[in-house]
């Protein structure tokens, strides 16, 4: 803003310098290292800055006696007052900060939206990048669920005695008690089953519509949701899955 003296603080205020000095020195306004008074600590006191207007008055005609000795008097130009060099050297400073300010806020502006559309084009950039990371992340765990349910099962091994072609002995002999067969893995049955039925139905079915189908009694929501999870089934809507495919 503009920097003023005390008398053309006093001035445009309408506020005498006495009352100017005593907000000085109870701190409501702060002075320049030059002693000088800044507009901007006008405002904050809450003074109110008055510009001066230019007043033309007209002096009003004299009328004068119409004869032959006494010609009219052609009226006299109007006088009109002009503004003190010092009230329009304020002005002038005042104009000029304001101009400023307004320059310096039309720059913050500019500055400020060149920012944000930044701001937004990278986390555009970050949000697609995640979500490409992501769908790769998911077809990598898709193949390899995949290739886990194409694996075919490892055979029992079978007995010397049960080999094609071979001579049973006439006598009979003792053979030793068979091992118990490995526990199935029933979880990976179950899976396998609902791909199945999954792949049969491609409209989709509920947990409740595979337990029917399948015949059994247990709640499948939490099975659906591991297969999910993993890769194996996809949600195509609230409580729907289909078989996810390969």
């Amino acid at each position: 803003m503009a920097i003023l003296t005390i008398v053309e603080a006093a001035r445009l205020t309408g506020v005498s310098r006495s009352q100017l000095y005593r907000y000085i020195r109870s701190g409501k306004i702060s002075r320049t290292p030059d002693g000088l008074l800044d507009t901007a600590e006008l405002l904050r006191a809450g003074l109110m800055l008055h510009v001066p207007s230019v007043s033309s008055p007209v002096s009003p005609p004299i009328p004068a006696a119409h004869d032959a000795t006494n010609p009219p008097v052609p009226p006299a130009t109007p006088h009109v007052s002009r503004v003190p060099s010092a009230d329009t050297a304020i002005l002038e400073r005042l104009i000029e900060a304001l101009q400023l300010e307004l320059d310096a806020a039309r720059m913050r502006e500019t500055l400020m939206a060149q920012r944000m559309h930044e701001r937004e084009t990278q986390l555009t950039q970050a949000a697609h990048e995640r979500e490409t990371q992501l769908l790769q992340l998911l077809a990598q765990m898709q193949q390899q669920n995949q290739r886990l349910l194409d694996m075919p099962r490892t055979p029992a091994p079978r007995s010397p005695q049960d080999a094609p072609g071979r001579a049973q002995p006439s006598r009979r002999v003792q053979r030793a008690p068979t091992p118990p067969a490995p526990p199935r893995d029933r979880r990976g049955d179950m899976r396998r089953r609902i791909v199945a039925l999954l792949q049969d139905h491609p409209e989709g079915l509920t947990p409740a519509e595979i337990r029917g189908f399948l015949g059994v009694d247990r709640n499948l929501a939490d099975t659906c949701l591991g297969m999910l999870r993993y890769g194996l089934v996809q949600r195509v809507e609230r409580g729907r899955y289909v078989a996810v495919t390969p």
